[in-house]
């Protein structure tokens, strides 16, 4: 009984200032985010075979890109059209999936640093979502960014809006490493950074704490 509460103790103590994390990233092109700020979503699907949070998805994101300044249109006249997907699965198992932001599967890899205290042995999850935004007049993906977060629920419902804001944290995205030419400047810009949240919510969603750009 007294290692069962010390062992308690400890969980408390390694986890009682740290909040959820998520790793995120992302590619963007330049000029994304200038001007009409318009969208539609398409093809809002998962690859898992319970499909009801289709919908808890999709309202999350359309809550968070309202508070950016976004505003949803119908198909044939908003600017972008953004493609949503989501997944969970065990962390053990690697999911390849080209949607992804960068050229890893879906979710990997996890936050550098796991959120949290984990039990040994206990099986845990990684839930994961990517946005991709592509001009209706140009026809091409301007902005994609995937977000992760490992924890041990199988169900990614106290997920989502981890997910959603933390993939939104940087919109648009600047690049904030030095330019390394004017070449450089006009290409696609690549990250990767964690996104740390505090323990409490602010208007009902998680409150960013802060956004760290991971060396390459």
């Amino acid at each position: 009984m007294r290692l069962i509460l010390l062992l308690a103790a400890c969980v408390a103590a390694a986890t009682g200032c740290a909040g959820p994390e998520t790793a995120v990233r992302v590619r963007s092109v330049p000029g994304f985010g200038s001007g009409e700020h318009t969208y539609a979503f398409v093809d809002a699907s998962s690859d898992a075979t319970d499909h009801q949070d289709d919908e808890r998805y999709a309202s999350a994101v359309a809550r968070r890109l309202a508070a950016l300044g976004y505003v949803a249109a119908p198909m044939d006249a908003a600017r972008y059209r953004v493609a949503l997907s989501y997944d969970t699965h065990p962390a053990a198992v690697a999911i390849a999936d080209a949607r992804c932001a960068g050229d890893a599967p879906c979710g990997a890899p996890a936050p550098r640093r796991a959120a949290g205290f984990v039990w040994p042995g206990a099986k845990t999850y990684v839930h994961s979502l990517t946005l991709r935004f592509f001009d209706r007049a140009e026809g091409r993906e301007v902005y994609a960014v995937s977000a992760s977060e490992r924890d041990r629920e199988p169900h990614a419902d106290h997920a989502i809006d981890y997910l959603v804001v933390g993939a939104l944290a940087r919109v648009p995205f600047e690049e904030s490493a030095p330019n390394h030419g004017s070449a450089t400047v006009a290409a696609e810009r690549r990250s990767e950074w964690k996104v740390t949240f505090g323990k409490d919510e602010t208007r009902g969603e998680p409150r960013v704490r802060g956004v760290a750009v991971l060396p390459d």
